[in-house]
This record gives structure tokens, C-alpha cells and sequence, in this order.
């Protein structure tokens, strides 16, 4: 009788372990299925930024071939033997990485703020100082309740061996020719002929540079 007592006692502990492992196990298995969607929802969007602000915490002129893989994998096309010396920081909607394009043996010193709404090309063997900003999106100018109107989008080019100075601030729909130095602090409103030095707020031609023959 005594056996059988404790033989029918132990049954509900058996079972309750059971549910409970059952239980556990569904909950698991809903969790991932929410997380695998989750995941499947967020990625496009998260990852290409996660890797840019990644980029952007390596300290100045260290990891600088780490730092151009990051941006690579975020979805910019940086040619061969192209180095990011220091922080770029990625401003835009979305994977803003995509409108960066810089062709090959260009150096960016950094830091770079980048505001991406529309492509930005630089070329081959450019070199940019500290602390440049390459702006693509402006507002136009709105009513008194609201001077920042609507957003507009514009790209800018940078032509090949180009040298901007620190400090140099390039605003949309602007194209910068081959062979051009722009001063620090200079403030590039409109486009910049090939093979000149440009200077001021807002940068003007100051003279035109030897070209070799």
C-alpha cells in the first residue's frame, strides 16, 4: 500500500517537469522565430550602419586599414590602395553608405562628416585634411513659421589629385575639378574650375595652378 502511495505521489512531479519542459521548449522555439523575423526586418537597415559607426570609434591614424574595410562592408566603394586615416562620420537615411564612392590611392585624414542624401565621388589620389564636411542635403528657404523649408538632395564631385585643406566645408550640387586645392576653411558653394586654388567664405578662385605637360 505504502509503494503504491508513493508510486502515485511521484507521478504529478514527473508529469509537472514534463509540462514545464514542454512549455519551455515552445517558448524558445517562439522567441526564435521572432527573433530570426526581427532580424530578417532590421538587418538591411542596421547592419550597414552598425559597420560605419563602427569605423567612426577606431582612434585617429591607427587601424586605418580596419577602419577602410568597415566602411567597404557598409556598402562604400573605396578603390585600391585608398586609406581613412581617421573618424568619418556618416549622416543620411537608410544605408547612407551607398552614395560614397572614392576611387583609388585618395587619403582622408580625417575627421569627416559626411551627409549623405545624394551621391559623393571623389577621385583618384585625393587628399583631404582634418575636420572637412561634404554636405548633400540643404533646405530651401521656407515661411517665417518655418525657415527650414523643404529638404532637397544633391550630390558632389571631387576630381582627381585634389587637395581640401582642413577645415573646408562643401555644400550640394557642387563639382570640384581635377588638380584643384582648396584652402582651409574655405566654404564651396558652386563648382570649382579644373587646376586652380579657390579660398574664403564663399570660396572664389584665387589663381589658376601649373598643369605639366
Amino acid at each position: 500500500m505504502n509503494e503504491s502511495i508513493e508510486g502515485n505521489s511521484a507521478n504529478p512531479s514527473r508529469l509537472s517537469r514534463r509540462q514545464m519542459a514542454n512549455g519551455l521548449t515552445g517558448v524558445l522555439s517562439r522567441l526564435s522565430s521572432l527573433a530570426r523575423v526581427a532580424f530578417e526586418e532590421v538587418e538591411p537597415l542596421l547592419s550597414p550602419k552598425v559597420l560605419a559607426q563602427a569605423a567612426d570609434l577606431l582612434p585617429q591614424q591607427s587601424f586605418t586599414r580596419t577602419r577602410t574595410a568597415l566602411l567597404r562592408a557598409a556598402g562604400a566603394r573605396i578603390g585600391a590602395h585608398s586609406l581613412i586615416q581617421g573618424p568619418v562620420r556618416i549622416t543620411g537615411f537608410g544605408n547612407a553608405c551607398r552614395y560614397l564612392s572614392i576611387g583609388t590611392h585618395t587619403i582622408i585624414t580625417g575627421p569627416l562628416h559626411l551627409d549623405l542624401g545624394a551621391p559623393v565621388r571623389i577621385g583618384n589620389g585625393v587628399r583631404i585634411g582634418h575636420d572637412v564636411s561634404l554636405l548633400t542635403v540643404n533646405h530651401a528657404i521656407g515661411t517665417e513659421a518655418l525657415r527650414s523649408g523643404t529638404r532637397t538632395f544633391q550630390g558632389i564631385e571631387i576630381g582627381d589629385g585634389t587637395w581640401i585643406a582642413s577645415r573646408v566645408t562643401v555644400l550640394p550640387n557642387v563639382t570640384i575639378g581635377a588638380g584643384v586645392v582648396v584652402a582651409a576653411g574655405a566654404v564651396v558653394t558652386r563648382d570649382v574650375p579644373a587646376n586652380t586654388l579657390v579660398a574664403g567664405v564663399p570660396a572664389r578662385v584665387i589663381r589658376s595652378l601649373s598643369v605639366d605637360k
